[in-house]
């Protein structure tokens, strides 16, 4: 464990994910990052995408709709609403999520909140079979 990061992601359901990992790649509000062993301190949003935690050669691969991140002390801790395994990808959960956010898109009402994280639900789903 000294020389990984302890990456826990949980929704409201469950812990979802708990291992040690060498680096975790996610889709920062600002951007995609990569948080490493010693990175420092951090709290920061996430934008719906692909969320990957790797471990030498291996890596496990996830998806979601948005959440939050902290990291401190090497421990990565990642709150989700939806959350799916890259086994899933191509499930129909994942396709009536984007179904659901191209309905949302053709009300005139909601707001450029809504609008955008919308279309980066439908945009990173397109880019999951990428």
């Amino acid at each position: 464990m000294a020389d990984n990061i302890h990456l826990e992601i949980v929704t409201p359901k469950q812990v979802a994910y708990s291992k040690a990992v060498d680096s975790v790649v996610v889709s920062g509000i600002e951007g995609d990052m990569e948080i490493f062993k010693d990175h420092i301190s951090l709290i920061t949003f996430l934008k719906p995408g692909k969320i990957i935690a790797k471990s030498g050669n291996d890596s496990d691969t996830f998806f979601s709709t948005g959440g939050t991140v902290e990291f401190s002390n090497n421990k990565l801790s990642i709150l989700l609403d939806n959350f799916f395994d890259s086994t899933a990808f191509q499930s129909e959960e994942l396709q009536k999520l984007k179904q659901n956010a191209e309905k949302k898109l053709n009300n005139k009402e909601i707001s450029d909140e809504e609008v955008y994280l919308n279309n980066q639900i439908i945009e990173q789903i397109n880019n999951l079979k990428s």
